[in-house]
């Protein structure tokens, strides 16, 4: 029972915990991701060359850069928020070196490492209110 009175059955708890759980392992995954990516990709300068609207006033950003003698284009994986239309905008990007298609934008609202950090912060809070709730 909370103090507002409010009954809660006894595995709400358990799920919340789980849910958090679930939101650190997405988060840690996703900062270990974009360490081995700054340690083994290839630093590249791109552009955005396309957005489209991905819902929630999120942006999908089309990046293009110049590997060799051709153009790499790409939708890069993480949303963004940006107001304005970020098309010309230079962007910095890291390539694998496999496949230089497989690239992500590195810097910005919607860069790997700060969603990663957003998913395990989230993860801590809904895991102690989880616990708390169990107890």
């Amino acid at each position: 029972m909370l103090g507002s009175g409010l009954a809660l059955p006894p595995w709400a708890g358990l799920v919340v915990v789980l849910f958090g759980l679930l939101f650190l392992i997405v988060g840690g995954t996703t900062l270990v991701a974009a360490r081995r990516r700054r340690r083994t990709w290839v630093p590249r300068t791109g552009r955005v060359v396309g957005s489209r609207p991905d819902g929630d006033g999120h942006l999908r950003l089309q990046i293009a850069f110049i590997e060799g003698d051709r153009e790499i284009t790409f939708w890069n994986r993480f949303t963004s928020s940006l107001g304005v239309d970020p098309v010309g905008r230079e962007v910095d990007v890291l390539a694998n070196p496999a496949d230089p298609s497989d690239a992500v934008v590195v810097r910005g609202a919607a860069q790997p490492s700060l969603v990663g950090w957003v998913f395990v912060v989230f993860g801590v809070v809904a895991t102690v209110v989880g616990l708390v709730l169990t107890v």
